[in-house]
């Protein structure tokens, strides 16, 4: 009991000056303190003091919150509007069955992440707006999340963000981001920095102070800048340090850095080792929860990374993958039962993945279970239910091109919708308006229109229009033997068979020089149709 005296009344003697900020009851905002904190001539030093009170709180809250009582006083003292001191006062004053002073301290914490969330939205272009690091740790902490990587981001309009990974309870990992700019001056003032009058601004110079003070996010941002300069060796050590505290990020850079130098060398030896260590990193960011790593380790079994044999424990990853929300894991998952490679193929299990990607608005998922069913609708299968026409137009309503022709596709063949070649055409024509240099696109919807089987969906002048502007424009789709290919078909079905034929023959050039295998029969068959003056027709979409 003397122990919970002793710590309450370290709080009584901090209170005082607290109480003298007026930063309790009706005075007490956030949005002024904050203001008032990063504008007085002490800055520099109060935020380091922060920093390391905030530090210390944060290490000492789930195993001894006893000991955070003067701490998170001298926190509040220092910055009354701090996130982890109110947090720190609310654990500590719980613990102690003080309920009226551990409410005062929620409200205040609530009403700091109010403002917080008023900031912004938590996102690469909009991040929240925190004091500290820490007070994004604590955020992740009063939501019932596990900070489980971080990194630093620099970019023009946001020269210092924080980048925290967090894990909820029984959920995928969810990414926050959070707005330092700043904290640029206070961190390399003091004489923390040599060159502050050259580099005062320079987020990357505020990085390199804080890898040296063992910030996990600085040292995964130095670690991911050295090898994306390609100085692995310096990279590797840097992620490696960062990856000790249980940096999913650095983990995950490692994998990659590790499983690369595993293809490069060329000793046995070292092959084995790198290959060893990619996958022990793959499996510890695997038990931080990343669904990330699940789906690239899957990969790798597929492809046979770890010899053959392994390829059916990729399995598992994909459905623990997919169970969190990883949409390609939903992809991939419904290739495999789709195909039965792997699994054995289960139809209903193929939709049920399709839907689910769907369900959680991943574009790829949802335009590859659109393309299923018109596939599958073709082949005679029995009809879908789902709401594959909603999904799809809420991914035209953000310029999706792609979702704009697979909507065309749904409507031409009557799937999942009324049959209407006008409302396919429409959607086909705002495909191309929503992406007009997307060769993949314009090569689509001219193909479609210039073969489809369907009565009354043609329209061959604004395909062979569509193909002419491409062809003509585009220097690297006349080395596309499906484009030239198409472009040949327009003639064709326009009556010009001369022109057709040459345009086929350089279709089938290119694929030889290519050595295009996959392409060079119904090259052939197609250029053998213009040779007897027939166009070409097939069920398209």
């Amino acid at each position: 009991m003397q122990h919970i005296v002793y710590a309450t009344l370290l709080w009584a003697l901090c209170l005082p000056t607290f109480a003298s900020a007026e930063a309790s009851g009706k005075n007490f905002d956030p949005i002024e303190l904050r203001s008032a904190f990063i504008a007085s001539e002490s800055y520099a030093e109060s935020y380091s003091r922060l920093l390391e009170l905030e530090q210390q709180a944060l290490a000492l809250i789930e195993d001894e919150p006893l000991k955070v009582a003067s701490i998170g006083a001298a926190i509040l003292d220092t910055y009354p509007a701090s996130q982890t001191g109110h947090y720190a006062m609310a654990r500590y004053y719980d613990h102690v069955d003080a309920d009226e002073a551990k409410a005062t301290h929620e409200a205040r914490l609530a009403k700091v992440q109010d403002a917080m969330r008023d900031s912004g939205d938590g996102n690469p272009d909009t991040p929240y707006a925190v004091m500290t690091i820490y007070d994004a740790q604590t955020y992740a902490r009063s939501i019932d999340h596990s900070p489980v990587g971080s990194i630093y981001q620099t970019s023009d309009t946001n020269p210092l963000t924080y980048l925290m990974v967090a894990r909820p309870n029984n959920a995928k990992l969810r990414q926050v981001f959070f707005d330092l700019n700043h904290a640029i001056e206070a961190l390399l003032a003091g004489g923390q920095h040599d060159r502050v009058e050259q580099q005062a601004r320079a987020p990357w110079a505020v990085i390199r102070v804080l890898g040296t003070k063992q910030d996990s996010a600085a040292q995964t941002a130095i670690g991911a800048l050295l090898a994306q300069n390609q100085n692995t060796e310096s990279a590797i050590s840097w992620l490696k340090i960062a990856s000790r505290t249980g940096n999913i990020l650095a983990n995950n850079l490692l994998a990659r850095i590790y499983g690369q130098l595993s293809m490069s060398t060329e000793d046995e030896e070292n092959r084995a080792e790198y290959k060893e260590l990619s996958l022990e990193n793959y499996l510890h960011a695997i038990a931080l929860g990343s669904t990330n790593s699940m789906y690239a380790l899957a990969g790798l079994y597929i492809t046979n990374f770890y010899g053959e044999g392994n390829s059916e424990a990729a399995v598992p990853l994909l459905k623990q993958a997919a169970a969190l929300g990883h949409g390609d894991a939903h992809l991939y998952l419904a290739h495999l039962y789709g195909t039965g490679q792997l699994v054995d193929a289960d139809r209903e299990q193929a939709i049920e993945y399709y839907k689910q990607g769907a369900r959680i608005e991943h574009p790829a998922t949802t335009i590859a279970f659109a393309r299923f069913l018109v596939a599958d609708a073709a082949l005679g299968g029995a009809s879908i239910e789902s709401p594959i026409i909603e999904q799809l137009k809420a991914l035209a309503d953000a310029d999706n091109a792609e979702a704009m022709i697979m909507l065309g596709n749904l409507y031409a063949r009557g799937v999942n919708a009324d049959s209407s070649n006008r409302r396919a055409i429409r959607w086909y024509k705002k495909a191309i308006k929503a992406d007009p240099d997307d060769a993949d696109i314009v090569n689509e919807v001219a193909w479609t229109l210039t073969v489809s089987d369907v009565p009354k969906l043609k329209r061959t002048r604004y395909a062979h229009r569509l193909m002419e502007e491409l062809m003509t424009n585009n220097e690297a789709a006349n080395e596309r033997p499906e484009y030239l290919d198409t472009w040949a078909a327009t003639y064709a079905a326009m009556g010009d068979f001369k022109q057709a034929i040459e345009i086929q023959n350089l279709a089938i050039q290119a694929a030889t020089a290519q050595e295009r295998e996959d392409v060079m029969d119904i090259l052939q068959t197609h250029l053998d149709q213009f040779k007897a003056n027939e166009s070409i027709t097939e069920p398209a979409p």
